[in-house]
């Protein structure tokens, strides 16, 4: 079985999704008898871009991270196109037009995995073409948020998933917001495991790591992930206020980086909440020790698809509370959950400093977040595709 495997992204800039779907590059490369390729749609700005942001692009061909072989497709980024799709929200992939100089390329293999927009409806053109199989993984606001606010988006998210010759979500819940967009075609979720960073026991001890990070209060908790809106961080503040008032002898750590971190330390600052550490940007290998050290890892988010973060941290046997959006729950659990409403801070405070003064420890993952049962299952797909016994 030949295999290509298309993303959008930068081997640069590894957040999120482009970290799962890297892991899962890395698991299916071990599969025997198979022979997988994997190509990374990237874009490099023009020369207004270049100028505007003062970044030097440097082009090449293929790039090796963790002994994962990427081969780059470059397409121009273009000031104008930026505008008429990420801020207009117009157009629904802003290098749709230099997609089909790729679709030769891949008239050889057996099928076709693919990620993201760009490189869906580039796998889309390859069927059309030569009528070569592809199936789609949806990892979150491609299917929770995209679709819905871009009305060109929502007619080629349609498009491929009608199309595509199999649909996996990364949660059950994304899958069913799938089908406000259309019922038709084959669907299911399809859960990953932990980064293999997190697969083996931790090396080090709490108080080892928390000495290393000069922590000394008797509980910590935690945010890891992305500085941005959809991450609702801008709550943290409130939430760290109110459990700081019921336990006193607490410290937090915030991990990440992004456009809001600056308003996010003035309002900790304004709330005058004590011992707070931000890390900033940590590589993925510089996580686990950090993650190793919480008693409590806070998730807010107003939208996820399926949070490695939290298959991570209960992995850690570090317990996790957080809203009750997107496949959240399926991982957590519903009693550690709570809705983005007015009594939200109230909610997970509560629930969080119940947690820390009881000592809870997280249920034990379900087998379906492990990776032999992710492999077998994605396998068994292909297989059936293919006709292969």
């Amino acid at each position: 079985m030949k295999i290509a495997i298309l993303n959008t992204g930068n081997t640069n800039n590894r957040k999120g999704a482009f970290n799962n779907v890297h892991e899962r590059i890395k698991h299916l490369q071990e599969v025997p008898h198979i022979e997988v390729d994997v190509y990374l749609i990237r874009h490099y700005d023009s020369w207004v871009f270049r100028l505007l942001r003062d970044k030097k692009d440097v082009k090449e061909d293929i790039t090796i991270v963790d002994g994962v072989k990427y081969h780059n497709f470059w397409v121009t980024h273009k000031m104008k196109d930026y505008i008429i799709t990420n801020r207009l929200k117009i157009k629904d992939i802003s290098c749709k037009s230099q997609l089909y100089q790729f679709v030769d390329i891949f008239k050889d293999y057996d099928i076709l995995l693919v990620h993201a927009l760009p490189d869906m409806y580039l796998a889309y053109l390859v069927k059309q073409k030569y009528g070569i199989p592809f199936v789609t993984t949806w990892h979150g606001s491609d299917i929770n948020v995209w679709p819905f606010v871009n009305k060109e988006g929502f007619k080629t998210t349609k498009l491929i998933l009608e199309n595509a010759d199999f649909n996996f979500f990364v949660s059950k819940k994304l899958m069913i917001v799938s089908d406000q967009i259309t019922t038709k075609g084959s669907k299911d979720y399809l859960y990953s495991g932990p980064a293999d960073n997190y697969l083996n026991p931790p090396q080090n001890n709490k108080e080892f790591l928390r000495n290393k990070l000069n922590i000394s209060s008797n509980y910590l908790v935690g945010f890891i992930g992305n500085m941005v809106a959809i991450k609702n961080v801008m709550i943290l503040p409130d939430i760290f206020r109110m459990i700081q008032n019921k336990l006193h002898d607490v410290s937090f750590i915030v991990v990440g980086d992004g456009r809001l971190l600056d308003n996010l330390k003035k309002k900790i600052q304004e709330y005058n909440i004590q011992n707070v550490k931000y890390t900033g940007k940590l590589l993925p290998g510089e996580i686990p020790d950090v993650m190793n050290s919480l008693d409590l890892l806070l998730l807010p988010s107003l939208n996820e698809g399926m949070p490695r973060v939290t298959l991570e941290a209960l992995s850690y046997g570090v317990p996790v509370v957080g809203s009750d959006v997107g496949g959240i729950p399926e991982s957590i659990g519903v009693e550690n959950c709570f809705k983005l409403d007015n009594d939200f801070v109230n909610n997970i405070s509560s629930r969080a400093v119940e947690i820390l003064e009881n000592q809870e420890t997280p249920k034990e993952l379900s087998k379906e977040f492990s990776w032999d049962f992710t492999l077998k299952k994605e396998m068994d797909v292909y297989k059936r595709i293919l006709k292969i016994l």
